[in-house]
């Protein structure tokens, strides 16, 4: 099955103005057959928007209910019906809104989801930061940030056109392990020149997971990484890292 290492962590900035963390994550993992799947999403809600630690909590959590729940029924995985569960989302956000006596643009955040077997790959993404993996010898981006034309404008699932100019990629062969974060850690995890990903970032991590028997012990460490003065020195945003691996049994 995988092997996965979530963390989420408050930026020094939403520290110094007395406001929450308004990163989210969340993953699944599930066995049909011979086939091991993994679901994973990563939300990041607006810095503008009062209740997008709301907003991205609810969105992970219902994008992989949804998914979770529909996905055995479904010969294929096609960029339209990616867009109707990230509908489905912005349904479930209105009603969101209407609990919490507020608009749906107070919920705004991104939203970037991962469905993983042992052949192929589904990967979407609206807004900014990515989703990076380790396949066929490398360490490769399987989406980008999506940026505007300034560096600090991107689009939210709440976005007019937003699901239009949803991301899809669809990768054939295994991937061993993967990696999703927010625009916190995009400048740590990219490198915007090349647009390639940042191997040394993530290599080590991935071998740290793939020699643990216990990956939830990395848990703690990887929260430490992410609130560490190196890391802190570069950026001041709230940061996610979703972290998974493929754990292979050898059969005797």
């Amino acid at each position: 099955m995988w092997r996965v290492v979530p963390a989420s962590v408050i930026g020094t900035s939403h520290e110094k103005a007395g406001l929450p963390c308004q990163d989210a994550c969340g993953f699944l993992r599930f066995k049909c057959g011979d086939e091991d799947f993994l679901l994973a999403a990563v939300a990041d809600g607006a810095g503008s928007a009062a209740l997008s630690h709301v907003g991205s909590f609810e969105a992970v959590n219902h994008l992989l209910a949804t998914v979770s729940r529909e996905i055995l029924a479904l010969p294929e995985i096609t960029k339209d019906q990616m867009r109707k569960w990230m509908q489905d989302v912005l349904t479930h956000l209105a009603s969101v809104a209407e609990r919490e006596n507020t608009t749906q643009a107070e919920l705004a955040c991104t939203l970037l989801f991962a469905l993983v077997g042992n052949s192929e790959a589904i990967f979407a993404q609206i807004g900014d930061g990515g989703w990076v993996v380790e396949k066929d010898g490398g360490v490769i981006p399987a989406t980008w940030p999506q940026n505007g034309e300034y560096a600090n404008v991107t689009t939210f699932i709440t976005t007019d056109g937003a699901l239009e100019a949803m991301q899809f990629e669809r990768l054939n062969g295994k991937i061993l392990a993967v990696a999703g974060f927010t625009d916190g850690l995009q400048t740590l995890a990219l490198n915007f020149l090349s647009r390639t990903a940042h191997a040394p970032f993530f290599k080590p991590m991935f071998d740290a997971i793939n020699s643990c028997d216990d990956e939830t012990s990395l848990i703690a460490p990887l929260h430490s990484f992410l609130v560490s003065e190196a890391v802190v020195f570069r950026t001041d945003d709230d940061k996610t890292l979703v972290l998974a691996c493929r754990c292979e049994t050898e059969s005797n």
